[in-house]
């Protein structure tokens, strides 16, 4: 399946936070509430301004480089053009539940360092509403989008991280398209759970 990938705007809002919801009840019936809990995140307060404000910021920065470095795009299925998943990158600035913790400072520091500076994906999601023939491969097309992005910007590192629990599934799926674990993670939500992961890498070739 081929896709086409474009910079997400603001008319995007209904079909990401539709897309964030599809994934729940699939955690539910897999059994992997661990990783993002069951109520949708529409329900969520303040999510839907947080949606929007992301995409508004996201456009921002692609007319004008100012403000927080983040970026947005969404895959489309060639033969419709419909939406059917969506990534969203931070240049050179991880997010706050990465660079808070003391654990990861060295791998933070590491990336600050680095003289072409990087990418970090925060959240890449296929639409669970979508028939699996028609995103099947989606996600590794967005991520070779952002790879190609990461290079134009000069940069030749990409990070993301993961939750490491559903017997790793989501590990493996990412150490498949090129990533490579180098630290686990942990931290405490706000029910008193733990939330657990690990941070990978890729260096770009040239």
């Amino acid at each position: 399946m081929a896709f086409e990938i474009r910079s997400a705007t603001v008319v995007d809002t209904d079909f990401i936070i539709g897309a964030f919801d599809s994934v729940i009840p699939v955690l539910i019936a897999a059994g992997n509430v661990g990783q993002w809990g069951t109520e949708l995140f529409s329900e969520k307060n303040g999510f839907l301004d947080s949606t929007r404000d992301d995409l508004l910021q996201s456009e921002r920065f692609r007319m004008t480089g100012r403000g927080e470095r983040i970026r947005i795009f969404v895959a489309g299925a060639n033969d419709s053009r419909d939406p059917v998943a969506f990534i969203i990158i931070r240049e050179g600035h991880f997010s706050q539940h990465i660079s808070s913790l003391g654990a990861l400072k060295p791998y933070v520091d590491e990336a600050e360092s680095l003289p072409g500076g990087y990418s970090y994906i925060d959240v890449l999601i296929a639409d669970q509403r979508v028939e699996q023939s028609a995103r099947r491969g989606a996600g590794a097309a967005l991520i070779e989008h952002v790879k190609r992005h990461t290079r134009k910007n000069g940069a030749r590192d990409v990070y993301v991280d993961c939750w490491s629990g559903g017997d790793g599934k989501l590990v493996q799926y990412y150490h498949g398209v090129g990533f490579k674990s180098i630290a686990p993670l942990e931290f405490k939500r706000k029910d008193g759970s733990t939330w657990t992961g690990t941070l990978m890498h890729m260096q770009l070739g040239a």
